[in-house]
């Protein structure tokens, strides 16, 4: 095996290879990247795997000669970067992957590549195309929201459900919960704007459903850090028990999870009488502020709100207390108080696209619904965050 390529083309392809290598696996064979190299097609392929995700990349390179080998992934990534922006020539030699740019030589020693997982190579001449921006915002306005109790391994995932003519993307933990729902196609959303009536997509959005998957976090965060705006289709192929991604020069198959995903629609609560509207960053500021004393063990901030004042405290019985009146906002409704984890909902406002955020509310037992203001004509986000015990 020998090759040549330019540091910077190297260093791209491989950045986000790394996430997927575990460093407690019981596997030592999957702690190393495996490289394979192509002479008549003068291509290189690298593959990463932790036996629930497997992510490969392919780019050409100058190729002498092919060949395969497996070598420590974070030896490989740290060695390539500390070398300088120029040609880097790398061959094997007995157990040694040589590495050499200009007058600096490594020599790391090579595992037996027979050892690692070789995956079959899916067939994506059956795989749906889908569009790659509106499925990483989908990504972006849910991943937060996963639980990291892996007691509770569904809602470590994202529900990812195709409809007649919507697609979902939802995430819960118990304590919040993301749910975005857009059209389709590009062909349904012009149809309803002709037709003057797009808010009809989303009245029935739970209809008719075609597919559900719920995807590891993972898979979907490896999705997100090699996404690029100049590539605008990914390809799809749903198996019962995997998922494949083809992304530009990457290739991910994952392990789905096989339980059925809790029917979280029922906490959400339409008829909720007191509605808060304020600008996004004022809210989050003022959280921010305020919960630097707040306690560590759950977080607690409160709201106090009626139509003349909206106060932000937190007490603590270690620290202090600490409180803001925020002067501009909107109330409709009765006065009322909640409080609630200030980490939950500064993660669902981050989510949020819009200057303004609508937030409705009952009383101190009742959830939370918040969402963009004014809703976006394109997609409907609801988020939801259950309140504290006082």
């Amino acid at each position: 095996m020998r090759l040549a390529i330019e540091k910077k083309e190297l260093i791209r392809y491989i950045q986000n290879l790394t996430g997927i290598v575990s460093s407690k696996t019981t596997s030592p064979i999957l702690t190393n990247y495996l490289i394979e190299v192509d002479a008549k097609k003068s291509e290189v392929k690298i593959t990463a795997s932790d036996l629930e995700i497997t992510a490969d990349v392919r780019f050409n390179a100058a190729v002498s000669e092919g060949g395969t080998i497996a070598v420590s992934a974070k030896n490989f990534n740290d060695i390539i970067s500390s070398m300088p922006d120029a040609v880097i020539d790398l061959w094997k030699t007995e157990d040694l992957l040589m590495i050499q740019c200009n007058k600096i030589d490594f020599n790391i020693l090579c595992a037996d590549h027979t050892l690692f997982p070789i995956l079959p190579e899916p067939d994506m001449e059956k795989a749906t195309l889908v569009n790659s921006e509106i499925f990483n915002n989908m990504i972006s306005k849910t991943a937060f929201a996963v639980s990291t109790d892996i007691n509770r391994a569904v809602l470590t995932g994202v529900c990812w459900k195709i409809m007649e003519k919507t697609n979902l993307m939802a995430a819960t933990d118990g304590r919040k919960v993301a749910e975005i729902i857009v059209p389709n196609s590009s062909e349904i959303k012009a149809e309803a704007r002709e037709s003057g009536d797009e808010a009809s997509i989303f009245q029935d959005a739970y209809a008719d459903q075609i597919l559900e998957k719920v995807i590891p976090v993972k898979t979907l965060n490896f999705l997100q850090k090699i996404y690029d705006p100049s590539v605008k289709e990914m390809k799809v192929l749903m198996d019962r028990n995997k998922i494949v991604f083809s992304y530009g020069s990457f290739t991910v198959i994952s392990n789905v999870i096989e339980h059925k995903y809790p029917e979280y629609q029922k906490a959400f609560m339409s008829d909720l009488p007191n509605q808060l509207t304020v600008n996004t960053e004022i809210l989050r500021s003022a959280i921010r502020r305020v919960s630097l004393v707040a306690p560590d063990d759950n977080y607690r901030i409160r709201f106090e709100l009626d139509s003349d004042h909206f106060e932000i405290s937190t007490n603590n019985s270690d620290t202090g207390d600490a409180k803001e009146s925020i002067e501009t906002f909107e109330y409709k409704g009765s006065s009322t108080s909640i409080s609630f984890n200030f980490r939950y909902m500064l993660s669902i406002l981050d989510a949020i696209d819009t200057e303004k955020v609508c937030i409705k509310l009952g009383g101190s037992k009742e959830p939370m619904m918040i969402y963009n203001e004014p809703p976006q004509e394109d997609k409907k986000i609801t988020f939801l965050l259950m309140p504290l015990r006082s």
